[in-house]
């Protein structure tokens, strides 16, 4: 078992964070809310996708 990532972890609880805002922005009816909470999503994701391939490009292995 490798070292424990803090960067990943932080980007992981954001991208979960953002698909939760989601849920409870379609829940109150708020389209800013939910607008608010895909951005959140897609930029922690689409983040922590390109940080674990330019690990990989660098054999650090995540």
């Amino acid at each position: 078992m490798g070292s424990f990532n803090w960067s990943f972890f932080l980007l992981a609880v954001l991208g979960t964070s953002g698909l939760i805002g989601i849920g409870i922005g379609i829940a109150e009816g708020s389209p800013l809310i939910i607008i608010g909470a895909i951005v959140l999503t897609i930029v922690s994701v689409g983040t922590g996708f390109t940080l674990k391939k330019k690990k990989r490009e660098q054999g650090e292995g995540v």
